[in-house]
């Protein structure tokens, strides 16, 4: 199992509430890098961007770690390697990538993932990062970057915080400094490396739990040391959230959509409901100190094969008649996402995720020639699936991005 899905597990069964140019992608007017525990004046009540109409920018977090194991390593490794340790591995028949079971520094795989990306009005990666010199950064670094197709997106790096700073209860912020120090050195300069503002972005996963009254002497030697760098936080979560978490940040999103949604309410429009709210409140929180805000999306969630504690939930909503596998995903975008694309943060919709394959939220094509199914490899055959149908989906969740965020958007930021 993953380092990384197991400490998102454990954050979300504590249930925390909330206690330019975007390089080649659109004009964002700049605002200063904030300095931690400085005044920020709010924003005008009202701006309007340019001739009124854009489209929004598309991000996507990546997972650059998969290895897919020799058939001398494992028995059944031909067949399902790491798919073992994810609910689709688990489903019978088995809903596996297109791809297959691949290995992240593929060069095959990685120009199928740009492809697949671009199909889908993808603009950039967010990518998983654990320190210099772990597997991650030399995928990132070496194998993705360096791709001959490369320059068809954009990318940017996701600071998995849990593998640097450890413990929530007593987190060591030492490595901060240097692991940005690093990346300034190998990415930032990168051509292909995202910019909003004119500025580096770096995702921060888990501010929300670093950055409650402590770090914050951390937080500000990184912004003396790098003033040019534009931080986004993993801030919001829940129906509270407040101006002096928001104003330490360029930007604040929420990795974390099933914890807040989905989770509590099940697959149903109340879920969507609830999310939209948290969203709309917590932007205008954001603005307010003139922080933009990034709103975040997921197809579903299911961890079930790779830890307890979390209810699994059907990518189709339960509590409306007739609906079909991604009628989640898609009135989320309608109804969540793009109602709340905020200029302040470069119109950025994010979506959890490309490939978190062990948590289910991937929207990376499947082979698609399976049939829906409702049975697992349980003793009892439903205690993975819940009882809920999962489609081999093919590219429907890549087809549906882009069909929806294709279309140019009005826009205007408003404190709300």
């Amino acid at each position: 199992m993953s380092k990384g899905t197991e400490t998102k597990a454990s954050l979300t069964r504590r249930d925390f509430l909330a206690t330019a140019t975007v390089a080649g992608l659109g004009a964002v007017t700049g605002t200063p890098a904030r300095a931690v525990n400085q005044t920020v004046s709010a924003r005008p009540a009202s701006r309007v961007l340019g001739a009124n109409e854009k489209k929004p920018v598309v991000g996507v977090y990546y997972y650059p770690w998969y290895r897919a194991p020799s058939a001398a390593s494992e028995k059944d490794a031909p067949a399902v390697g790491w798919m073992r340790k994810t609910l689709r591995g688990r489903l019978e028949p088995k809903h596996l990538p297109k791809r297959g079971v691949y290995n992240s520094h593929d060069a095959e795989t990685i120009a199928d993932h740009i492809a697949q990306s671009k199909r889908g009005g993808v603009d950039f990666w967010a990518v998983s990062w654990w320190g210099p010199n772990r597997s991650t950064d030399t995928v990132f670094k070496n194998h993705i970057l360096a791709h001959a197709n490369a320059g068809k997106l954009k990318y940017a790096l996701l600071y998995e915080s849990t593998g640097r700073f450890g413990s929530f209860d007593k987190p060591s912020y030492t490595r901060l400094l240097d692991d940005f120090q690093y990346m300034a050195e190998n990415y930032f300069e990168n051509p292909h490396y995202l910019k909003i503002e004119g500025k580096p972005a770096v995702f921060i996963y888990l501010t929300r739990v670093y950055f409650r009254d402590r770090g914050l002497d951390a937080l500000r030697r990184l912004r003396e040391r790098l003033p040019h760098v534009y931080l986004i936080g993993d801030d919001v979560f829940g129906p509270a959230y407040r101006s002096e978490y928001a104003r330490l940040w360029d930007a604040v999103t929420a990795y974390d959509v099933y914890g807040q949604s989905l989770k509590g309410d099940g697959a149903t429009r109340a879920a969507l409901e609830r999310l939209n709210a948290n969203y709309a409140n917590a932007r205008k929180i954001a603005n307010g100190v003139g922080t933009g805000f990034m709103p975040a999306i997921s197809p579903g969630y299911n961890d079930k094969a790779v830890r307890e504690g979390h209810p699994g939930r059907a990518r189709y909503f339960k509590d409306v008649p007739g609906s079909r596998e991604g009628d989640i995903f898609r009135e989320m975008l309608r109804d969540v996402a793009l109602p709340n694309v905020d200029p302040l943060a470069g119109n950025v919709i994010m979506v959890t995720s490309f490939n978190e394959w062990y948590e289910d939220t991937q929207i990376e094509a499947t082979a698609g020639t399976a049939p829906p199914t409702a049975k697992d490899n349980s003793a009892s055959g439903a205690f993975y699936t819940e009882g809920d149908t999962y489609a081999d989906y093919g590219y429907l969740y890549l087809d549906i991005l882009r069909e929806e965020t294709e279309r140019p958007l009005t826009i205007e930021a408003q404190t709300r």
